[in-house]
């Protein structure tokens, strides 16, 4: 069976032989950006926008990408080639090098793109919410600083949540891997700042403003708990139900039908644009 391939610093290896040495300042101060995409029978989805956040992040961390823009989107078409699976996730991993202090930035970057088999969650009754009085920090930028979400884990597993909803100040900002929505009287309100702006959050805010009435505002977590609706939207989910929050039913405790309309909206909207994407070799 051949193994998938990454690429590292100007090489594309075995997902294996892709390794880097333990004084890189992503392991040892988690200084670094990433960024994650999807790609369907080797077309990436959404694919300018995430190399825009990737290069954005990059510039406030005051790390230089090894790459052109043309560099990197050569690269993504010839690992979807190399790494055949009609569904992949790319994430691209961007550091501050092999720090001679573990402290300092390094001159040189290290800079990693690995393709690997995706499968959507599946989620048909919606998720579970655990709140968190939490701020992430440089919350514009799509860092390598999970910290948070995985301390918190353990708690989640205990009362079933499946991630966290983070509030600060009594308002909601995102999860830990997506963006939040709510629906309240068919308007469909997102937080306007304290958050990454991910680019599914982007094209549903787009396709939903056509049907909808959409605000981009403060949101409470008080209105949040009281919702009609809450959905959840990212890379990893699209767009996906959350029904409950700390153990209690939002709204009906079922998927909503604001939600459930743009679900088949966005699919609808993903298949035309690739539709619309000429072929690559």
């Amino acid at each position: 069976m051949k193994m998938d391939q990454y690429y590292l610093n100007g090489q594309i290896l075995p997902a294996a032989e892709a390794r880097l040495h333990v004084s890189d300042l992503g392991l040892l101060r988690a200084y670094g950006i990433f960024d994650y995409f999807r790609a369907i029978e080797r077309q990436p989805i959404f694919l300018e926008d995430h190399l825009d956040r990737f290069e954005r992040s990059a510039a406030l961390l005051g790390l230089v990408i090894p790459a052109t823009r043309d560099e990197l989107r050569n690269l993504v078409y010839e690992l979807s080639r190399r790494n055949p699976h009609a569904l992949l996730g790319f994430k691209f991993v961007l550091t501050g090098g092999y720090s001679t202090d573990g402290f300092g930035p390094a001159a040189e970057p290290n800079f990693i793109i690995m393709p690997k088999p995706f499968r959507f969650l599946d989620a048909p009754a919606g998720l579970h919410f655990m709140t968190v009085g939490h701020q992430r920090q440089l919350f514009e930028v799509k860092s390598l600083d999970y910290l948070m979400p995985i301390y918190t884990l353990r708690r989640q597993r205990e009362i079933g949540a499946d991630d966290v909803l983070y509030h600060h100040n009594g308002l909601i900002t995102e999860s830990s891997r997506s963006n939040v929505f709510i629906v309240k009287d068919g308007i469909v309100v997102t937080p306007s700042a304290g958050m990454l702006l991910g680019i599914t959050r982007k094209h549903v805010m787009k396709i939903a403003d056509d049907r909808f009435t959409v605000e981009e505002r403060e949101v409470t977590l008080a209105e949040t708990c009281a919702a009609d609706e809450v959905f959840t939207t990212g890379s990893t989910k699209r767009v996906l139900p959350v029904t409950r929050i700390d153990g209690r039913p939002v709204g009906s405790g079922r998927p909503g039908p604001v939600t459930q309309q743009l679900t088949q909206m966005f699919l609808e909207y993903e298949r035309e644009l690739l539709t619309n994407v000429p072929a690559r070799s």
